[in-house]
């Protein structure tokens, strides 16, 4: 669970690890280089992602991160083991979309996610993290925007105009029935996704595939036109 510092914070990072190799999968070695390596006083990161999902903390969140030069103040950091974008697991970015959701939950949608190479020459991190988390053009969660203080909405699904009691508008990261409800109906639309009741990654992407093929807005959000298209 995410605990919100004492500190300010406006922007998260994301990172990558630069190695895909098993016994660097873990929080310890990256400790490990960069205390011993580059002189630091503790891991550059706050939180590590695994390559099986698992979260471990890193530097405590109450302290500022060494991994973005010259934008480390009002941040948090995280990263994801790996190195070839191929290599990252569906284990991580389910991992990661969670976190993500409870930093922005925290935060009121008023924190903005971004990959360390929007500041850097690097190219980290190598994975697509703008389409994992959903993000808008400000860095912002697609799916946080309804629970901002300005209620701004996702302008894709309109209100219902009938009387019909709608379904709940679903986002990546969303747990429950309704998402396997959601997900049963894009299997019989075709898909082969697991119903599970978590809307992941492949989830996100059946129902980008399934709004692109019926003239609806691509943005993995499930509102009233979606729910429309997929009982029709």
């Amino acid at each position: 669970m995410f605990t919100r510092p004492d500190r300010a914070v406006d922007r998260v990072f994301l990172h990558c690890s630069a190695s895909d190799h098993p016994n660097h999968d873990n929080i310890s070695t990256m400790r490990k280089w960069h205390v011993e390596d580059r002189g630091w006083s503790d891991v550059g990161y706050h939180f590590f992602i695994r390559k099986d999902g698992t979260l471990e903390e890193g530097r405590p969140l109450d302290r500022t991160p060494a991994a973005q030069g010259g934008n480390n103040r009002g941040t948090i950091a995280i990263c994801l083991h790996g190195l070839a974008r191929e290599n990252f697991a569906e284990a991580q970015y389910t991992s990661l979309i969670e976190l993500c959701a409870e930093i922005t939950a925290s935060y009121q949608g008023m924190v903005t996610f971004h990959g360390h190479c929007e500041v850097s020459s690097k190219a980290c991190p190598v994975f697509p993290y703008k389409a994992v988390l959903g993000l808008d053009d400000h860095g912002e969660m697609v799916f946080a925007k309804s629970s901002r203080p300005d209620g701004m909405n996702p302008p894709s699904e309109s209100l219902p105009t009938d009387r019909t009691p709608p379904r709940p508008i679903l986002r990546i990261s969303d747990r429950s029935s309704d998402v396997e409800i959601l997900q049963r109906l894009l299997i019989d639309a075709g898909n082969s996704i697991t119903s599970d009741g978590i809307f992941g990654q492949g989830t996100a992407a059946a129902v980008r595939a399934f709004q692109v093929s019926n003239g609806l807005v691509a943005d993995a959000i499930v509102g009233p036109a979606t729910w429309k298209a997929l009982q029709a």
